[in-house]
């Protein structure tokens, strides 16, 4: 019955979740009403499937925007011959901030879903700060009324602009049912409830984290992670979501699953080692892959990020097998997502140039650059096409180093522009 009266209301909250904050605040700003991005026939990524992680906004959603600003901030967001000439950045301008500006830039700029990366903005911005649910370690139930309310606002946003939430990186208990500690702790499971619905009043099918399942190499972390996020899926499954981690470089090298053995060349150089070391044996297995072995395939889902994938192929190429011996194998990333693709609904469509002053094996072995840029060495037009289903797939534009900092305070708006230019240029 608990879960009956939860859905109803969950249902409820989501059909009057557009409709409510909109309706109490000024009119969108005149300078954000103008669509920059154009479809292509038959383009190659569904204009509903384009999307950006708001971590790539961040600077933009954490200021204070142009409504009710006496002294905005001011910055560029491209001329005339913008973004066919990145360097055309045209004249100062005011630079949208917060929630509802930016949903609203980032719209024009040819996306339709977004992936928060939390749920904060500026307090001066409409809608305001997000109440607070924790204080010195507190969980502050008092707080989960408003929480809501903020969902509804954002909703509102949201629905304003267009936009869909396809998920957040956020809140994941520490604890969980049949956990070592014996279960999940009050505060984590009314928290984990609360978010899943917020979630749920944004209309999300996806909420996640932004880390992968276990930060541990050992094949005893993974099969205690595999437990845990099919724990939390099941809670997630009364509201209709589903829980998923995502992956950086680490998640693509070698599960740590054999016995100690003793070995005598440097693993990456194969050049002889000063003395010989102990370390545990690895079968070449990949960790995420594990995961995804042991985990049902109908319950558990992933995000994975093509970026770092990618160096995850730069850096993870040799293992020590359970004899020992240095071993060689090359993680494809198009092919990892191919052969099992409705594990991953979700992925960061992050862009990278080969660092050529990187030899492989060391450092990340790319730069994060705008998607679509000329310098790009990950195929994306590869793996759009590869995709299958047609349409099932929701990839998230998503560059770590976009904002411009005080020097350039319009870049990662920019950016976003060339973008979604180039996401909706693809053509099939």
């Amino acid at each position: 019955m608990a879960q009956e009266h939860r859905l109803s209301r969950r249902r409820l909250l989501t059909i009057s979740a557009g409709t409510l904050a909109v309706a109490a605040i000024a009119p969108a700003t005149p300078a954000l009403a103008d669509q920059l991005v154009q479809n292509v026939p038959n383009p190659l990524l569904p204009p509903g499937k384009r999307g950006t992680i708001l971590y790539t906004q961040r600077d933009a959603t954490a200021r204070r925007g142009i409504w009710n600003n006496p002294a905005p901030t001011m910055g560029y967001l491209g001329g005339p011959n913008f973004p066919a000439d990145p360097d055309d950045l045209g004249p100062l301008v005011p630079l949208p901030g917060g929630f509802r500006e930016v949903f609203q830039f980032l719209a024009r700029a040819g996306f339709k879903q977004v992936e928060f990366a939390g749920y904060n903005q500026h307090a001066e911005n409409q809608g305001g700060a997000a109440p607070p649910l924790t204080q010195s370690g507190r969980l502050l139930r008092e707080n989960f009324p408003a929480y809501l309310d903020y969902a509804r606002t954002l909703r509102g946003f949201l629905d304003e602009a267009g936009l869909e939430a396809i998920g957040n990186h956020g809140f994941i208990p520490n604890s969980w049912p049949g956990g070592p500690n014996g279960g999940m702790t009050t505060d984590d499971y009314d928290r984990f409830q609360i978010e899943l619905e917020f979630a749920s009043i944004l209309g999300m099918p996806y909420m996640g984290t932004g880390g992968d399942p276990t930060g541990s190499s050992a094949k005893e972390a993974w099969d205690l992670a595999a437990q845990k996020w099919e724990a939390i899926n099941d809670l997630a499954a009364p509201w209709r979501i589903s829980i998923y981690p995502h992956n950086h470089a680490d998640a693509y090298g070698f599960l740590q699953d054999g016995p100690m053995v003793q070995v005598t060349v440097d693993r990456v150089t194969g050049a002889p080692l000063p003395q010989p070391q102990m370390v545990r044996g690895e079968s070449g297995i990949r960790k995420m892959q594990y995961y995804l072995d042991i985990t049902p395939s109908t319950k558990c889902y992933c995000e994975i990020d093509i970026y770092w994938a990618h160096s995850a192929q730069h850096r993870f190429r040799w293992y020590y097998d359970w004899e020992g011996q240095r071993r060689e194998s090359v993680f494809s990333p198009i092919d990892q997502i191919a052969a099992q693709p409705l594990r991953y609904p979700l992925y960061h469509a992050k862009d990278g140039e080969r660092r050529d002053d990187q030899p492989v094996g060391v450092g990340e072995g790319y730069r994060m650059i705008p998607f679509g840029d000329p310098r790009s060495d990950i195929d994306y037009d590869a793996i759009f096409r590869r995709h299958r289903p047609r349409g099932y797939h929701n990839p998230n534009y998503e560059d770590d180093t976009a904002p411009g900092g005080a020097a350039d305070p319009g870049r990662s708006l920019r950016h976003a522009v060339i973008s979604g230019t180039n996401m909706a240029n693809m053509a099939r």
